[in-house]
């Protein structure tokens, strides 16, 4: 069969999508896990620890600041120009071992 004579039967030739981005994909998916797992583990450690102390007024508001850091990590690093030429599954890879590398240094911290 010649390419014409397929182009003519089936329309034209389309590649297969790579399969690499599925491990880079789980790879993210884990680190994303596992960063929010260690966040929430201390959010849950901080406010109990918060109540163990009586009745307050709410959380306090030394929390706001290192809360709006956590979550602007990923937001900044979406925004600079070299991860932004990455996949898709790449620049979730990237932002979640950042996510990762300050759950687990918030965690060596605190205990």
């Amino acid at each position: 069969m010649t390419p014409d004579t397929y182009t003519t039967l089936y329309g034209p030739a389309r590649p297969t999508p790579s399969p690499r981005g599925t491990g880079v994909a789980v790879l993210a998916a884990v680190l994303w896990a596992v960063a929010l797992l260690l966040l929430s583990g201390l959010g849950f450690l901080a406010l109990w620890a918060t109540a163990d102390t009586g009745p307050t007024e709410g959380i306090p508001l030394h929390w706001a600041p290192i809360c709006l850091a956590i979550a602007a990590v990923p937001v900044i690093l979406l925004c600079t120009p070299p991860v932004r030429r990455l996949s898709v599954p790449a620049r979730a890879l990237v932002t979640g071992l950042a996510m990762c590398s300050i759950a687990v240094g918030l965690v060596i911290w605190v205990a």
